[in-house]
């Protein structure tokens, strides 16, 4: 034969340690192809979704600007937006997330519900406006529920365990791993190629899998106890469902304290905060999150909530007095999408998240070729298909609901998706759509290569030169 099968390369020589690991083997291969499709569809989202922001940068031009000199106050950047929006209710401030990134105002108005005001940070110049949908909130809630509701949620969490479970599978199986972190032997063939590069890049993915694996396990852990448990939902909001409830209010903007009023008590207050976010009405309200120095956690580990008509502090969260459980649970979201070190972290979580797309594809794609050799495997392949191709077809059809949603919005409701990101959500769907299709021809094109074998041996061909034409055509 042209190669070395793969099943021989990965597990170990001696006869005992084979036959262990051969089971690890098979709970490996079947893992990753049962769940390779949503597994791919997941990690390829949420790898996008680690940039969004970044990547909203690149495609609107209101988004960049220049440095120059000191940055403007929150304050200032509000007294620009309220200048240049008389009449609109300005629901949120936003600090720039980068020294050449523009601040983003959420405003509400007659014409549109809500969008986005870009301002020069520096000269407090308006840039543009664009509508709330944008690359950013398109991958974090195709990446979060695939636009489902509770049950993408689940299905997106639950992708987890095969995740999990192919991490553990594969550490049975693959013997010394931790001494094959530059090895990668001469292939002669495509599918030996891969297969060793498969090896490889999950060797060095490891860390990376634990990391997305765990974290999306305790969000489906947190739902579950959320829901089904003590039906709490934060440790502190303005929502009934939190430790610390606090009391929901109507707000009534006409009796708010001015922003700037509101922000310097706010400051006074926790001087400690770098600021990253205000809301005017949070449930009722004035409501300020960011960042101080713990370590890893999420911006409203740290927040404040006053009083929009008195400046009274309500209450004041500070991350470091937070129990274990509440402080691994404001973690998770900066592990999960490496947003903890600015842009190099991104970029480093960005890579990784390729490679463990990588990983559900190639791992499928070897699958595939072992299962072609076996026409014993015929009626698992068919179903297998089938499954893939009623998946495939659920995830592209949600992910084109919010376009479809934003269609049926009237005109005079809402600005146009800026033609950058309608652009690049179109070219990311398309190029995701092409690759989960061509799974299921891929199985599909399997399958008929194990009839046709079949049928050739029903036909009277002999088992051996039906097992060499297989083989031929496998490799």
């Amino acid at each position: 034969m042209a190669e070395i099968d793969i099943t021989t390369q990965t597990i170990a020589v001696s006869k005992p340690e084979k036959k262990s690991a051969r089971p690890w083997f098979d709970w490996h291969s079947w893992l990753g192809v049962l769940s390779g499709l949503l597994l791919f569809v997941v990690c390829w989202g949420g790898t996008f979704a680690t940039l969004s922001h970044e990547l909203d940068w690149l495609v609107n031009p209101a988004q960049r600007v220049a440095v120059s000199g000191e940055l403007r106050s929150l304050e200032d950047l509000y007294e620009a937006t309220l200048n240049a929006y008389p009449n609109a209710q300005i629901q949120a401030v936003n600090a720039p997330r980068y020294a050449n990134f523009a601040a983003e105002v959420v405003i509400s108005d007659m014409n549109s519900p809500r969008k986005r005001v870009y301002i020069d940070p520096y000269t407090l110049e308006i840039r543009g406006e664009a509508p709330f949908l944008n690359i950013q909130r398109y991958l974090r809630d195709f990446h979060r529920r695939l636009f489902t509701g509770s049950f993408g949620f689940y299905l997106i969490c639950l992708a987890s365990l095969p995740l999990l479970g192919s991490l553990i599978t594969s550490l049975y199986f693959y013997k010394r791993w931790w001494r094959r972190f530059f090895e990668f032997k001469s292939a002669r063939t495509v599918r030996s190629f891969v297969s060793n590069l498969h090896r490889l890049s999950g060797v060095w993915a490891l860390w990376f899998v634990v990391i997305i694996s765990v974290t999306g396990a305790w969000y489906l852990f947190e739902r579950v106890r959320s829901i089904y448990g003590d039906e709490v939902f934060a440790y502190s909001d303005a929502i009934p469902s939190a430790v610390i409830p606090i009391p929901m209010l109507d707000y009534e903007s006409k009796n708010a304290m001015p922003f700037t009023a509101l922000l310097k008590i706010a400051r006074e207050e926790r001087p400690d905060i770098e600021i990253a976010s205000v809301s005017t009405n949070r449930n009722g309200y004035f409501y300020v999150v960011g960042q101080t120095d713990n370590l890893m956690v999420r911006n409203r580990a740290n927040k404040i909530y006053l009083m929009p008509n008195t400046g009274e502090v309500i209450y004041s969260q500070y991350g470091e007095d937070l129990n274990p459980y509440w402080y691994w649970s404001n973690m998770a979201d900066p592990l999960h999408f490496g947003n903890f070190g600015g842009l190099i972290s991104k970029l480093i979580w960005f890579f990784f998240g390729l490679l463990l797309s990588f990983l559900s594809l190639s791992g499928v794609w070897l699958f595939a070729k072992r299962l072609s050799r076996n026409a014993r495997q015929k009626t698992k392949a068919i179903y297998t298909a089938a499954s893939l191709g009623f998946v495939s077809l659920w995830l592209i059809l949600n992910a084109l609901s919010p376009f479809l949603a934003y269609w049926k919005t009237p005109a005079s409701q809402s600005l146009p998706i800026l033609p950058g990101v309608s652009g690049f959500l179109y070219s990311w769907l398309i190029i995701t759509s092409l690759i989960c299709l061509s799974w299921i021809y891929l199985f599909f094109t399997n399958s008929k290569e194990i009839a046709t074998g079949l049928s050739l041996r029903f036909k009277g061909v002999s088992s051996d030169s039906l097992n060499k034409n297989i083989a031929t055509r496998g490799n």
